[in-house]
């Protein structure tokens, strides 16, 4: 029987009440983020679909983005699209407790908790002067 290597994903099914401290970038200013994240299985189980709905300080931003494994290159991806109109590709990978994700704009590394009930870390922003630069402090905390 072949392994389905989306399984370890489960961790993150569900609603997650994320949080996040916007830092000042060389393209915007600092502010708070406040979301709702969910993650959910598409039939089968071979797809994670996550939904975000997000605030940062008074502006809304939506996404969806579809995870999946690539049996070529095995690794995870994520192929991310937003109500302004971008899509980005990301690797995206579970190793223990850590979550990265890395894209060619932005990038995170964050960790899940003992019980996999938290999950914080720290978003990346490749700026066009400065290089990667910390751009949001985040945690998702399950509702």
């Amino acid at each position: 029987m072949a392994v389905n290597r989306m399984s370890r994903l489960e961790v993150l099914i569900g609603t997650w009440n994320t949080t996040g401290e916007v830092l000042e970038t060389e393209n915007a200013p600092s502010t708070k983020l406040i979301a709702t994240d969910i993650y959910r299985w598409l039939p089968g189980k071979h797809f994670v679909v996550h939904d975000a709905d997000a605030r940062f300080g008074v502006q809304v931003a939506r996404s969806m983005e579809v995870i999946g494994y690539d049996p070529a290159t095995k690794k995870h991806f994520a192929q991310s699209y937003d109500d302004q109109g971008k899509a980005e590709l990301f690797d995206v990978a579970l190793r223990g407790k850590n979550w990265t994700i890395i894209g060619e704009s932005a990038r995170f590394n964050g960790k899940f908790d003992a019980r996999n009930n938290k999950l914080t870390g720290l978003w990346e922003l490749k700026g066009k002067n400065a290089g990667w630069q910390p751009w949001i402090r985040l945690k998702l905390a399950r509702a």
